[in-house]
């Protein structure tokens, strides 16, 4: 091993490579080789020789350029760590929680509601003229010509003019030509009233209680475990 900080080595120190990456923290030392874990949920252990490791300083193990990594159980070569690709395919599907470093996040989704207007029929309203008889009685006064007949007498020696007398014992005929008024009714149509037809919009509040999801973290306690909340909230329904 290069470097004068082998006696330094500890569990719990973080390794990383030539190039700063880190690798993961170390979990174990064993005769000429580190064991090294990697991942919070799936976690992954390989070793690396301790001539490989380059220097032991502010708490974190360097190792050389080239370091060979190798799986615990085979002994097989590791390639070059990458982002949880293993591990990764046996998350459950949709799963979005993510390892940076020492820490995972894990998102916590909830669900909002908002109204989305939507315009249909509700049916429609037929206009429609009907035609609708009714009796109406009219009254007016109507003229008629009469023939009126007086038989006035005459008294007896009475002496008759002349012109009176003209013409006597002559059959005699006259038409007198009478009239009357007749009533001829006359239809015609007119306007007595006009039926005006318009939309008016009604306003009203809607009102529906919509259940919503939401996400929660629950953090629990296990053996001899100690759990720093700070500033984080216990959930209220965790027990």
């Amino acid at each position: 091993m290069a470097g004068d900080g082998t006696e330094e080595l500890r569990t719990g120190l973080s390794v990383r490579g030539a190039d700063g990456r880190r690798l993961g923290t170390l979990v174990g030392l064993e005769a000429g080789s580190l064991v090294v874990e990697r991942g919070f949920f799936w976690p992954q252990r390989f070793t690396i020789s301790r001539s490989d490791v380059g220097a032991v300083t502010d708490g974190e193990v360097r190792l050389l350029g080239g370091a060979a990594l190798r799986e615990t159980h085979t002994g097989a070569p590791l390639s070059e760590p990458a982002h949880r690709e293993e591990s990764s395919a046996r998350e459950p599907s949709g799963a979005t929680v993510r390892e940076e470093g020492d820490d995972v996040r894990v998102p916590l989704a909830r669900e909002d509601a908002y109204p989305l207007l939507r315009m249909r029929d509700v049916g429609a309203v037929r206009v429609r003229k009907v035609v609708r008889t009714e009796l109406k009685q009219l009254t007016v006064e109507v003229r008629r010509e009469e023939l009126v007949v007086e038989r006035l007498p005459v008294q007896p020696g009475t002496a008759a003019a002349p012109e009176r007398t003209a013409g006597a014992f002559e059959e005699f005929e006259q038409i007198i030509p009478l009239w009357r008024e007749d009533v001829e009714v006359v239809k015609r149509a007119a306007v007595y009233e006009e039926v005006h037809l318009k939309k008016a919009v009604e306003r009203r509040t809607w009102t529906e209680e919509v259940p919503l999801r939401h996400e929660v973290a629950r953090v629990e306690e296990e053996g001899d475990a100690r759990l720093d909340t700070g500033d984080v909230r216990p959930d209220p329904h965790s027990h």
